[in-house]
């Protein structure tokens, strides 16, 4: 039977008709699934959502209602994290274990909310985790301390593989044996078909070099199952991180927190100027870039360059701003997780940006992918090989698309060519000199940038769609229409993004603010909360690093 045109809205159907709706979705074949429109595909996956929590149990159904979201920005988690501070804080110190268990079952309901089945899930996992751990530490086997590494790390990959690959590699393999045989045997994966655990290649990541770091005893396995399973399921950096490492946050878990008031005014501070770049820098991007990326066939060159740069600016403001608040909110428990970002866009090169972007997993790409293939060591082309590998698998990890691919790839190639060409250019003393003087750090800085903005072209899970866009950026078109809003908003917050960067890399900012009587401090503080409301959109948006 075919479905419905259109689909209707699921917020407005009863239960009953929600559950037919849904089963008549699971049967249709693929590829009619993957023909609907944009506005429909989200429909049926409205439907089928709102089905799976019609037959959850109703304790999760009304925690579900309580958190329809699990975004830092919501009021709903901004009731949530109250309530469990609150408690927390007023559980005496001595009570140390208490507190742990009140942040795992905060941090358990906190994805439950989002999805009951995967918290076991992810939750069980852990706890097998653990368990390998203690058996790996209790031998001196190596062998055998070896053969458990390797069954937690298969164990963690093979998750991650299952929701998150499965879908692309089926489909590929699909398309391989349609293009030989005629006659794969079997269906393509729909969009609908594949459910993909938000963070899970961040608590992924987190158990493997666990996992690891017990193996090479550069950490002791962790003997209290709660302190453990709080390592992995801590909510402010469960869903898109940082990813933290075992020998830095257990050493807080177990260490007794003591209320700070200092330690409170750096946890807000870092929240509110995340919640300022969500709202008023990455969502307001938003809605110049996001019209474009969906059609680029229907806009001329020009705003395509221009969506291109707003998009460059999103995707800052949007983890930045996550990973501040992540920041901020582990602050006010007490915890001090691992800086994310140092100002990437003011890199003279492309090594150096991957130095200041995403920091919690360049550092472990290097420590447990690059340098165990061998790093910098051996030949210059096993140096690029190791290299390209780990900048390809690091795309993959951002996504199951070969868009995502191509982005590592291209980055990969690019840290390359910036070792041979500083290569090139060390054994001329005059051309360096030009490089390094004012000038030519600008020059450098400006280049980096564009060639990072380029790539992001290709950080989206539409290939076809990149490489439209990239066409008309290098292809003038001008048979299109511009940009949908007046660009003079645009330009304003690429100006103050850069002002604010120019104001902190020279430490003027940390010189006013040290300054800055309490009365001051606190009326910034109200005016970049107003700020980020007044300027935030009427529609908000998800955390694009949560599908990661």
């Amino acid at each position: 039977m075919p479905l419905p045109s259109p689909l209707l809205d699921p917020a407005h159907l009863p239960a009953d008709q929600i559950a037919a709706l849904a089963t008549q979705i699971r049967e249709t074949p693929s590829d009619q699934i993957a023909a609907l429109k944009g506005d429909q595909l989200g429909k049926a996956a409205q439907i089928l959502e709102k089905a799976r929590w019609d037959a959850q149990p109703e304790y999760f159904r009304w925690l579900h209602d309580l958190l329809p979201e699990p975004f830092f920005q919501t009021q709903g988690f901004l009731l949530f994290f109250l309530a469990v501070a609150a408690v927390y804080w007023l559980i005496p110190r001595r009570y140390n274990t208490a507190r742990v268990y009140l942040l795992v079952v905060a941090s358990f309901h906190f994805y439950a909310a989002w999805n009951a089945t995967l918290a076991f899930l992810v939750t069980g996992t852990a706890t097998l985790d653990y368990l390998l751990a203690r058996w790996m530490d209790a031998t001196d086997r190596r062998p055998l301390r070896r053969a458990i590494m390797w069954a937690s790390i298969g164990m963690n990959l093979g998750l991650l593989c299952y929701f998150k690959y499965r879908g692309f590699f089926v489909n590929e393999l699909h398309d391989l044996l349609n293009g030989v045989t005629g006659a794969p045997g079997f269906q393509k994966f729909s969009p609908l078909d594949i459910l993909i655990p938000f963070g899970i290649s961040f608590y992924t990541f987190e158990a493997i070099s666990y996992a690891v770091d017990v193996f090479q005893r550069k950490v002791k396995a962790e003997r209290s199952l709660p302190h453990f399973l709080l390592f992995i399921l801590f909510f402010p950096h469960l869903v898109a991180g940082p990813i933290v490492r075992a020998g830095d946050f257990l050493r807080q878990a177990h260490r007794v927190k003591r209320w700070n008031w200092l330690r409170v005014q750096v946890g807000v501070q870092f929240f509110l100027l995340g919640l300022f770049k969500k709202l008023a820098i990455a969502d307001r991007m938003a809605i110049f870039c996001d019209p474009v990326i969906a059609h680029p066939e229907n806009y001329n060159s020009s705003a395509v360059w221009l969506a291109v740069l707003a998009y460059a600016l999103r995707i800052y403001a949007d983890f930045s701003g996550y990973s501040d608040m992540a920041v901020g909110t582990a602050h006010l428990l007490g915890f001090k997780l691992t800086q994310n970002f140092n100002m990437p866009y003011l890199s003279p090169n492309v090594t150096e940006f991957w130095r200041r972007w995403h920091i919690s997993l360049s550092t472990w790409l290097r420590d447990y992918l690059y340098i165990p293939m061998g790093g910098s060591r051996g030949s210059a082309w096993a140096r690029n090989r190791n290299q390209m590998v780990t900048m390809l698998l690091g795309g993959l990890w951002h996504g199951s698309n070969w868009s995502y691919i191509i982005w590592g790839g291209l980055h990969g190639l690019m840290l390359i060519a910036h070792k041979q060409f500083k290569d090139w250019v060390k054994p001329r003393p005059r051309l360096d000199a030009a490089l390094q003087s004012p000038a030519g750090t600008v020059l450098r800085v400006f280049v980096t940038f564009f060639c990072v903005m380029v790539c992001w072209v290709f950080f989206r899970p539409d290939l076809h769609g990149a490489l439209t866009m990239l066409e008309r950026m290098f292809v003038i078109h001008t048979d299109g229409v511009g940009l949908p809003l007046h660009n003079r908003s645009l330009w304003y917050t690429v100006l103050f993004v850069l002002a604010c960067h120019v104001v902190v890399a020279k430490g003027l900012w940390q010189w006013v603010w040290d300054r800055l009587p309490s009365p001051a401090v606190g009326f910034g503080y109200a005016v970049c909360l107003t700020a980020a409301m007044i300027l935030a959109p009427e529609q908000g948006q998800s955390f694009i690093y949560f599908t990661f």
